[in-house]
């Protein structure tokens, strides 16, 4: 597997639920994607490294994600995750411009969660030198080695672009 995309994830409702949350989320700015490097921050928060974390820290909306995984798309089966280790939400606007980097673990999962996103606001991820589309709703799991960036956000976009990221180990 390199990169895979699954639309439409949820149902509705929850798309929904979990899309209005995120837009009541604090966020801060302060992550940097490659500790190695100084490189321009962008808008981060960590919901947690276990279920427990992430109901304390008020998240819980954001579970349903991985029990869809879990049981919709058979992830266990077909990827030999049985869980994750962290669960973290990322923000990018106009203006920040994101850097090329590889994550830690086996897998990412990106779910992206803004349902009104337009095409035009750009805001995909490129990985491996594969664009894919920032798509309400969607999906992408990809190797956690690959090479990947999150695409710039239009200047004609005031939006907040986000996702929520699971990282999982084989």
């Amino acid at each position: 597997m390199i990169c895979e995309i699954y639309d439409d994830l949820l149902e509705l409702h929850v798309a929904e639920l979990i899309d209005s949350e995120l837009r009541k989320v604090h966020w801060k700015y302060d992550y940097n994607s490659n500790k190695r490097i100084a490189i321009q921050p962008h808008w981060h928060v960590l919901c947690g490294y276990n279920t427990e974390d992430v109901i304390k820290n008020g998240y819980e909306y954001l579970l349903p994600i991985w029990e869809s995984v879990v049981h919709k798309l058979k992830f266990e089966q077909y990827y030999n995750i049985t869980g994750w280790k962290r669960l973290y939400m990322n923000a990018h606007t106009n203006g920040v411009e994101p850097h090329m980097h590889r994550d830690d673990g086996d897998f990412t999962m990106m779910y992206y969660p803004r349902l009104d996103w337009q095409p035009e606001w750009g805001g995909g991820t490129m990985v491996d030198g594969e664009l894919v589309q920032y798509i309400g709703n969607r999906l992408v799991i990809f190797d956690a080695h690959l090479p990947h960036i999150a695409m710039p956000v239009s200047r004609e976009c005031y939006e907040l672009r986000t996702n929520v990221v699971f990282k999982c180990n084989v």
